[in-house]
């Protein structure tokens, strides 16, 4: 399902519109799980002070703007729990890391600690969905509904696709977790890799 949701019709979200349905539909989840598949290396988010900051050079700044959103993270990873709600990710790396996927994972660590179930791939595990092109961004939010994320040229957030049928959610949401299953946990992941990454950076 993940390589031929490309093809599926589905209702096209303008940002401002995904933005307020994936924000209601998450706040009301109860007794489930998000799956998102993360593949694109390079993103743009001109609304983050960290990212923005981590571009400019400025990586202590970045940083410090990533611990400073913990306190956040953790009130809302205990809201989910409270409600019986899991978030898990796969992030999909390749190396050498963009400084996008660099600062990203620094981000991603922060939520992971905070509660996020954040795993971690290469482009290798996805080969036998990936025949003809990359997969897109996915987000499934329980048994409800299923998002492909659109973005533009340069990686800034345009808006989604929108799936409501239940079988593309279910078959999604199995792919997804499939994967994540077999992936690495991120911690262990960043130990190993990042810190030998931001060494090069620094040289």
């Amino acid at each position: 399902m993940l390589d031929t949701i490309d093809s599926l019709p589905g209702d096209h979200l303008a940002r401002t519109d995904y933005s307020a349905d994936f924000r209601n539909r998450f706040r009301s989840l109860r007794d489930t799980d998000v799956y998102k598949l993360e593949r694109q290396q390079e993103f743009h988010q001109p609304e983050s002070r960290s990212w923005m900051a981590f571009l400019d050079g400025r990586r202590d700044e970045s940083l410090r703007l990533l611990e400073d959103n913990r306190p956040a993270l953790r009130q809302e990873f205990a809201r989910l729990a409270q409600a019986g709600c899991g978030v898990r990710r796969v992030r999909v790396v390749a190396k050498p890391f963009p400084t996008y996927l660099l600062w990203e994972l620094h981000s991603l660590r922060v939520r992971a600690q905070c509660g996020e179930d954040i795993r971690v791939v290469s482009p290798s595990r996805l080969a036998s969905f990936e025949r003809n092109r990359p997969l897109p961004e996915i987000v499934t939010l329980g048994d409800e509904v299923t998002y492909k994320i659109l973005y533009d040229a340069q990686g800034v957030l345009e808006g989604a696709i929108r799936f409501t049928d239940p079988a593309v959610t279910t078959r999604c949401r199995s792919e997804i977790a499939a994967l994540h299953a077999t992936a690495e946990v991120l911690e262990d992941y960043f130990v190993r890799e990042v810190g030998g990454a931001e060494v090069a950076c620094a040289r």
